[in-house]
């Protein structure tokens, strides 16, 4: 179903009906605002509404507009770093449970999934993680093992097998981590969407925050055309956050991820191609990642420069790292492309903010955000619902900023085509 209101893309056109919403248009009262109808608030939204609390979401666009709507819908349970070192980061207790809670967080979107019977062509079947050259061999090494150790099912692939497996001798080693999978990510966030309102939750869309301000014990959120008072506020934005809550937009800096979708392929070459239906993604700095979809297609991913996909560099960049990876793929028609925005963070891990009582923060989960946005969503209900702050699975933490944060638009431009400079460097001689 094609909505000419979203961004342009294959997620736009396929993806289940909308739930029909209007614009807040009124003065209102909730127990619970929350700022962003993406994967993170819309799991929020979902649990307090189950629990009986009045949540009102509000929505710049539409649910799915941003990331939650344009991501690659991998769903992939493991950080970017060791368990040791996550520990080392943040201490040992808190970091063991952001350890657990990417563990388990493929499992509880998928759970999530069947719980709530969302049709969103949510397939299980394993993700591998592919060295881009012989350097990062060890890398995934290292992380296997410190994985492994934690209770992350988690295990080596090379050579033949991995040829078989990839449908391509493109790359030679790899981890598979079989809880891994994927989703119609436009699907999934509508889905999410559509049982909270069934559980009560008002949803409006077209309903851009313009400010909150504290009255007494509670908070007064105003939008263009209509306001609430409430309890409690939570900014679900992630890599589209604005300068609504002071502070929190310094904390991450927005990367464009770049996806696309192949014409639909002869069934033979279709077949050949991941054929257990794995999703991948490599070790560049300037990723490789993809997967199959229903109708025949394949689509694939990398970092970029313009989050429309209009620069000729990055549809450049996906023609040329697709037919890298699959050489089969080479001169095949990419009928769909379009990107979006990711947050980044300093430590690359997810952060929960507090900056004041009745605000809660989550964002920053680097690549990793239908699961790490489910995890989210699920962990600031608990919180609203009366956890301590010392008792969550990802620890309440102050801001902290990102590094040229300020600059990040001329940063993002540099850095693309430097750090894919390097990647080719170590790939060839490494």
């Amino acid at each position: 179903m094609n909505h000419q209101k979203l961004h342009p893309s294959l997620w736009a056109d396929t993806a289940i009906a909308a739930s029909p919403l209007n614009k807040l248009s009124e003065n209102t009262r909730a127990d619970v605002v929350i700022v962003g109808a993406g994967i993170t608030g819309l799991r929020t939204a979902l649990e307090l509404s189950e629990k009986g609390l009045n949540v009102v979401v509000l929505e710049s666009k539409e649910p799915g507009w941003g990331a939650s709507g344009r991501t690659g819908g991998q769903v992939n349970p493991l950080a970017h770093d060791t368990p040791e070192k996550i520990c080392a980061h943040l201490g040992q207790r808190a970091g063991m449970g952001v350890v657990d809670a990417y563990v388990n967080s493929a499992d509880e979107v998928f759970a999530l999934i069947k719980k709530h019977n969302i049709e969103c062509d949510a397939e299980q079947n394993g993700w591998l993680r592919v060295a881009h050259c012989n350097r990062a061999v060890k890398q995934l090494e290292s992380m296997s093992t410190a994985w492994q150790k934690v209770g992350l099912d988690i295990s080596y692939v090379e050579g033949a097998e991995l040829h078989r497996l990839m449908g391509t001798k493109t790359y030679g080693t790899a981890t598979l981590t079989p809880k891994g999978g994927s989703v119609q990510p436009l699907s999934y966030t509508r889905g999410l969407c559509a049982a909270a309102t069934s559980l009560g939750a008002r949803v409006f869309s077209y309903s851009p925050v313009g400010s909150i301000q504290k009255k007494g014990s509670r908070w007064f959120v105003k939008t263009d055309h209509g306001s609430v008072d409430t309890e409690w506020v939570v900014f679900c934005t992630n890599g589209y956050t604005d300068d609504v809550l002071p502070g929190l937009q310094k904390t991450i800096v927005p990367l464009v991820s770049l996806q696309s979708a192949t014409a639909s392929l002869p069934q033979d070459v279709y077949d050949q191609i991941l054929p257990e239906g794995h999703t991948y993604a490599d070790t560049r700095r300037v990723i490789y990642y993809g997967r199959k979809i229903k109708d025949n297609r394949v689509v694939f991913g990398t970092l970029g420069v313009t989050a429309d996909c209009k620069r000729p560099s990055d549809v450049k960049r996906l023609y040329e790292g697709l037919a890298e990876t699959f050489p089969q793929l080479k001169g095949i028609e990419l009928t769909h492309q379009w990107g979006g925005q990711i947050a980044h963070t300093p430590d690359v891990l997810p952060h929960l903010h507090e900056p004041q009582p009745g605000i809660l923060a989550g964002l920053g989960y680097n690549g990793r955000g239908v699961a790490m946005g489910t995890v989210m969503g699920r962990i600031m209900a608990e919180r609203i619902l009366g956890k301590s702050a010392d008792d969550l699975q990802i620890p309440v933490t102050n801001y902290r900023n990102a590094p040229l944060r300020h600059f990040s638009d001329i940063a993002v431009k540099l850095a693309v085509p430097t750090f894919e400079i390097l990647d080719a460097f170590e790939k060839r001689f490494t």
